[in-house]
C-alpha cells in the first residue's frame, strides 16, 4: 500500500465511518504508513504489517481497493521500486481478483495486459460496474531497461497499448453478479478505451 496517502485522501473526501485496514509487508513503507495514519488518519483507518494476501483468505471485509503494481517486469532487487507486477505486469492484480471479495475497486493500466484483467475478472464472476479512465506520461521506470523493451513486446503481442508519451490508467469497480445485479459499466466498452491508447489506434 505504501504510504497511503491516496487512500486518506479518498476517506476524506467520502466522509465514511465504514472501518478501512491497510497492509503493508515492507518494514519501511510500513512505518511511513503507520506514522501518517497515527497523524492524519480518521479514526476508522488503520494500518497493519504483514501480507495482504495471507489475511485475504480470512477477511471478515467484502470489498477491496488497490492500485496493484503494473509495471511488466520481474523485481531484480531488494531494494528497488515495488512497482513490478510480475512478466505481463499483472500478476498482482490478478490474484487480487482470486479473492474472496464481493467488490473490487482496482487500478488496471493499458500497458499491463488490460484485456486479459478484464477476462480475468469476468472468469471469477466479476462484472465491471463502474469505471473511470486518465492519461499518464510515461515516467523513469516505465523506461527502465528491465521494463520499456518487455513493454514493446507486449504491445506486439497485443497485451499492452499505448503511445510514445504515455498509456492509460484506469479505475475499475467490479461487483460479483451473485451479490446484486445493477446497471453499470460494460467491460467490452472499456475494454476499446483500453485499446486505443495504442500508438496504432485512429
Amino acid at each position: 500500500m505504501g504510504t497511503g496517502i491516496p487512500l486518506l485522501e479518498a476517506i476524506d473526501r467520502s466522509e465514511s465511518s465504514v472501518p478501512v485496514r491497510g497492509y503493508e509487508r515492507d518494514p519501511g513503507a510500513y512505518r511511513a504508513a503507520r506514522r501518517l495514519a497515527d497523524r492524519k488518519g480518521p479514526a476508522n483507518y488503520s494500518v497493519e504489517f504483514g501480507d495482504f494476501f495471507e489475511y485475504a483468505a480470512r477477511a471478515k471485509e467484502r470489498c477491496v481497493v488497490a492500485n496493484p503494481p503494473y509495471l511488466p517486469a520481474e523485481a531484480r532487487r531488494p531494494d528497488g521500486p515495488g512497482l513490478h507486477g510480475g512478466a505481463r505486469g499483472a500478476a498482482v492484480t490478478r490474484r487480487i481478483l482470486g479473492c474472496p471479495f464481493d467488490l473490487a475497486m482496482l487500478m488496471i493500466s493499458s500497458i499491463s495486459d488490460p484485456l486479459g484483467v478484464l477476462s480475468e475478472a469476468g472468469r471469477r464472476g466479476y462484472r465491471v460496474l463502474d469505471w473511470a479512465v486518465r492519461p499518464i506520461p510515461f515516467g523513469p521506470f516505465c523506461r527502465d531497461s528491465a521494463v520499456w523493451p518487455i513493454l514493446e513486446t507486449l504491445a506486439a503481442d497485443g497485451q499492452a497499448y499505448f503511445r510514445p508519451e504515455g498509456y492509460l490508467l484506469a479505475g475499475v469497480t467490479w461487483v460479483r453478479d451473485a451479490v446484486a445485479r445493477l446497471p453499470g459499466g460494460d467491460a467490452a466498452v472499456l475494454a476499446q478505451v483500453m485499446r486505443a491508447a495504442s500508438a496504432g489506434a485512429p
